[in-house]
């Protein structure tokens, strides 16, 4: 009996080491959002599958735009397919509490033809616009509309 509950004590140890951030117990999430485009003419891919692994899985939208939630934090598989399409896996990294965007995932149709290069990647923007205040001239003395010699 000893040896039974020695062998368990050390499977226990050792599991508690491993690799994956998650491995703690406690489970952490992010999400990935995307567009997916068809490779030759970069114009959207609606009702596209996009899936990490085979429980998060969602379609992307009439604009090929696409947003999975609850992915498991680390770098995770991201795949697209569309009829008449080649599946397509791209690695995101996800992370605790954030949104990863995956920009564009392209399709190549199963018919071949010539890739069109990428869009160009979206830059990230410093934040909101501050306005620029509206100066109003001041109402003219009562009586006057003309400056006194």
């Amino acid at each position: 009996m000893k040896v039974f509950a020695a062998a368990i004590v050390f499977v226990l140890a050792q599991a508690g080491g491993c690799n994956n951030p998650n491995g703690g117990g406690v489970q952490d999430y992010g999400s990935i959002v995307g567009r997916v485009l068809d490779a030759t003419n970069n114009r959207p891919v609606p009702n596209a599958l996009v899936a990490v692994g085979a429980l998060y899985t969602g379609y992307s939208n009439p604009d090929g735009a696409f947003a999975l939630t609850g992915i498991p934090i680390g770098r995770q598989g991201l795949s697209a397919s569309a009829p008449g399409y080649a599946t397509t896996t791209v690695t995101v990294p996800v992370h605790k509490d954030q949104t990863t965007n995956a920009y564009y995932v392209r399709l190549l149709p199963l018919s071949g033809g010539p890739t069109a290069p990428p869009p160009p990647t979206p830059t990230p923007t410093a934040g909101p616009a501050t306005p620029t205040p509206v100066l109003t001239p001041e109402p003219s003395p009562t009586g006057s509309s003309s400056p006194s010699p």
